[in-house]
């Protein structure tokens, strides 16, 4: 697997992982319609491609000659970008994106891929009680249920397709990931960044937000563990079927607060909650398939990695002016 294509390589996942790669000295090129600046760095090494693959020809062009392929190029964001009108246009891209590269692979004959799902594609009827989130297993909960908004179900859609390509079609199902060259600014941004950022920004304010009730619960992977098993998963002989990428232990949405607060040293800084976009109210990681295929995993802890990350965004915040 020398040459390998990260499809969405502009993105937070895609460019944490293809800088992995270029370190392991693998042949890297990166796809994606757009490129953001402050990921540039992380991407040298690595031949770019800008192409937009909602067409068809430029799909093909994108996985031609790649011994494997990454496909995480999608259109999405947080929970406000999928629960609102967002949803619609972008379900449709994706569905476009997916159905455009896994085409592009059986013509090219790619040996394999490995298609980035989402926890969202699992079912929402079970992720609903407050304090009880459900360990989700690929083998109990992928089969029935409603997917949460026009992103899981096209997120589901692409599981079944790889499933039945006619070429190795490997899933990942991507659970809340944060880290390093996460977005960190505007509608696109999730929770993990939005909460970090709010907690620098309490330094000076005082106070700390939350849409919801702050009792949603979510498991946390930081982003170096999220490569790491992707990796694992597109080099290994080994692969048992659509398979989790997360972390097991789910904490509350006022968890992570105060620890990012406590970590940038604004603990005592108000926590309020507002009303606003939530998803599902809780959902875990079950990491059984994943321990069986490939072994025991060892995690970066949450404050660890939110420790990481709070420097990370520290570092880029644009500098105060002061007035003598």
């Amino acid at each position: 697997m020398d040459r390998v294509t990260v499809l969405g390589g502009g993105g937070f996942v895609g460019a944490n992982l293809a800088q992995r790669l270029a370190a392991d000295g693998h042949d890297v090129t990166v796809v994606d319609a757009r490129w953001e600046p402050t990921r540039a760095a992380a991407l040298d090494g690595c031949a770019r491609l800008t192409l937009d693959l909602t067409d068809p020809e430029a799909a093909l062009r994108a996985v031609d000659g790649a011994d494997l392929v990454y496909h995480l190029a999608a259109d999405m964001g947080g929970v406000a970008w999928f629960h609102g009108p967002h949803d619609w246009p972008a379900s449709l891209t994706n569905g476009r994106i997916t159905g455009n590269v896994l085409q592009a692979c059986t013509v090219a004959g790619t040996p394999r891929l490995v298609y980035t799902s989402s926890a969202c594609a699992y079912a929402t009827e079970i992720q609903q009680t407050p304090g009880e989130p459900p360990r989700l297993s690929e083998a109990e909960h992928l089969s029935w249920g409603t997917p949460d908004a026009g992103y899981g179900r096209e997120k589901r859609y692409g599981l079944h397709l790889c499933e039945q390509a006619p070429f190795d079609a490997r899933v990942a199902i991507c659970h809340t990931m944060f880290g390093e060259l996460q977005e960190h600014a505007g509608e696109r941004m999730k929770f993990p960044a939005a909460v970090a950022t709010k907690a620098l920004a309490a330094r000076t304010s005082g106070r700390l937000e939350l849409w919801g009730s702050g009792e949603q619960m979510r498991s946390y992977l930081h982003i170096s563990d999220a490569v790491d098993r992707l990796v694992v998963l597109g080099m290994s002989d080994a692969y048992p079927g659509p398979v989790n990428v997360g972390a097991e232990g789910a904490v509350s949405c006022v968890e992570v607060a105060r620890l990012c607060l406590e970590l940038v040293g604004a603990a005592d800084a108000e926590l309020v909650t507002v009303p606003g976009p939530v998803g599902v109210m809780s959902r875990d990681c079950d990491s059984a398939r994943w321990e069986s295929a490939y072994g025991p995993v060892s995690d970066m802890s949450l404050r660890d990695g939110f420790a990481r990350f709070l420097d990370w965004l520290d570092r880029r915040r644009v500098p105060r002016r002061v007035v003598p």
